[in-house]
């Protein structure tokens, strides 16, 4: 009797402890994620660049198609381009050495069927990681000389480029997110997590350390799929 109490009494303290870390862990995802919108929020709106830097999002169809993600940041920049605050976009990322090699003119495809300007879109073909595409992008903004850029992409993902990014000549645009559903905030809640694993790496690991690491997980993940 003494042992069955005792393990009750066990039971009892790891669930309170569960719940109190899952209560912290709650607060934590929900003040980053206010932050993050008070940061888009606060970005001007009155401001024009030269270039927009659309970033890569998601695809589908084993890369033969854009994914939601990409879709929405795509029709951001859009947005900004016929409403006169960029006159050119910069589209960078989805390169993957295996199965293809990069997919931003699939973003380039889908900005002319919103309306920009064949002429007005420039993409590189090798960028593959939010550092990558940066780089990249830096070329064909030097190459051109645009004095001021606007970085385009998801809200999570604006924010850890802006952290990325020292520059006063840089703005910040994104979407806003859809929830509506439950679903909807379990996978915001499961993105702000590996938002959180990515802003550690940013500062835990140098830049080409990092690349190797996103790299090489990235291929795994695919080679697993393909067996899976």
């Amino acid at each position: 009797m003494k042992r069955f109490r005792s393990e009750i009494k066990s039971f009892l303290l790891l669930s309170a402890i569960f719940v109190f870390v899952l209560f912290l862990d709650i607060v934590a995802v929900s003040l980053f994620y206010n932050h993050v919108v008070n940061f888009i929020n606060k970005q001007p709106e009155n401001i024009k660049a030269d270039a927009g830097v659309l970033f890569f999002g998601d695809y589908i169809k084993d890369g033969k198609e854009l994914g939601p993600n990409s879709k929405y940041r795509a029709r951001q920049a859009a947005w900004l381009y016929k409403n006169g605050k960029v006159e050119k976009i910069i589209c960078v990322g989805g390169y993957n050495q295996r199965y293809w090699k990069g997919k931003p003119h699939l973003m380039s495809e889908f900005l002319i069927k919103q309306g920009v300007s064949k002429n007005h879109i420039y993409y590189d073909s090798i960028s593959f990681n939010t550092i990558s595409n940066w780089d990249e992008a830096q070329k064909i903004i030097e190459e051109n000389n645009f004095n001021s850029i606007i970085a385009i992409s998801a809200p999570l993902h604006i924010y850890r480029i802006s952290c990325m990014i020292d520059s006063d000549s840089v703005y910040y645009s994104s979407y806003r997110y859809r929830l509506e559903k439950f679903i909807d905030y379990w996978f915001l809640y499961k993105r702000i997590h590996r938002e959180f694993i990515s802003h550690f790496l940013n500062f835990a690991l140098r830049d080409h350390v990092r690349n190797k690491i996103v790299y090489t997980y990235r291929v795994i993940r695919m080679e697993l799929k393909k067996i899976f």
